[in-house]
């Protein structure tokens, strides 16, 4: 790493802590405190460089529903440490200062562990359990992506539709929703959705100035063209995904098993993107 590189990574994290620090001195809510930490993990290109700042909230605010539930998220979806990711859910559960949306928060990660896990039953009940605490975009999104993944492609477009209801402005949720209609035959309006998705994100911005984007917009992007059939563009945009930091949040059979790349499972380009980026494992 050159050193203009490391003195500009050395910044982003020394003010990451300077704005936790304040933000806890002006009483600034804990959430938006933790979501600049998640903002230094994707600027400097590792979560190693956020987990300090979340641990940190559970210990300064160790009652807080809030400061479980995202360090929780943090564990499941950045360190892939499932067993302390379900520990940290449940503080957040069992937090004696309790916070709805933290609640909400916490619901879904567990389900999106009983999911990962194909325990769909349970991932269901979570899911149902999180929209009771609080209706999240975020959790319409994960009953989206279950559904998907069983190709129940009418139930998952429901989710998505309920996601973008909840949250129009969710690059996330539009990319779903866009896919879903494209399925459903309604691919100009599936195109727009698409469209408002990068400009909402700046993706669109971004092919212009270079600036980052969150893996999971350009990830759900490559979804919706791949389900177009616009392989090429699918697979370029895939290889945007892979040059995003914090990519690595996907197992090379998690993507190999994504029903939106099912037009490109034969392709060898796609298993040679795979293969630079994701090489898979010997067999023993």
């Amino acid at each position: 790493m050159s050193n203009l590189l490391c003195a500009k990574v050395l910044a982003i994290i020394l003010a990451a802590v300077v704005v936790y620090g304040s933000a806890a001195e002006e009483g600034t809510g804990l959430a938006q405190q933790l979501e600049q930490a998640a903002a230094v993990a994707t600027a400097v290109g590792g979560s190693s460089r956020a987990d300090a700042i979340y641990k940190q909230a559970t210990i300064d605010h160790p009652d807080s529903a809030e400061a479980w539930a995202a360090y929780g998220e943090h564990l499941r979806f950045y360190a892939h440490d499932e067993k302390a990711a379900t520990a940290a859910f449940q503080r957040a559960l069992d937090a004696k200062e309790k916070d709805a949306n933290a609640s909400a928060f916490a619901l879904r990660g567990l389900g999106e562990l009983a999911s990962k896990a194909q325990q769909d039953d349970l991932a269901i009940e979570y899911f149902k359990k999180s929209l009771l605490a609080r209706p999240l975009a975020d959790t319409h999104r994960s009953f989206c992506h279950l559904y998907c993944r069983r190709k129940e492609f009418s139930a998952a477009a429901e989710q998505a539709r309920a996601a973008v209801k909840l949250n129009p402005a969710d690059p996330i949720a539009l990319l779903l929703y866009a896919a879903q209609l494209h399925r459903a035959g309604q691919a100009e309006e599936g195109r727009r959705q698409y469209d408002q998705a990068l400009t909402v994100s700046g993706m669109a911005a971004a092919e212009k100035n270079d600036e980052p984007v969150h893996c999971c917009v350009v990830y759900n992007a490559a979804g919706y063209l791949a389900v177009t059939g616009d392989e090429d563009a699918a697979l370029c945009m895939l290889k945007k995904f892979f040059e995003t930091p914090n990519h690595r949040h996907l197992s090379r059979a998690e993507i190999e098993s994504d029903s939106d790349f099912e037009s490109l499972k034969l392709k060898p380009a796609f298993a040679k993107l795979l293969d630079q980026h994701l090489p898979a494992s010997p067999a023993k």
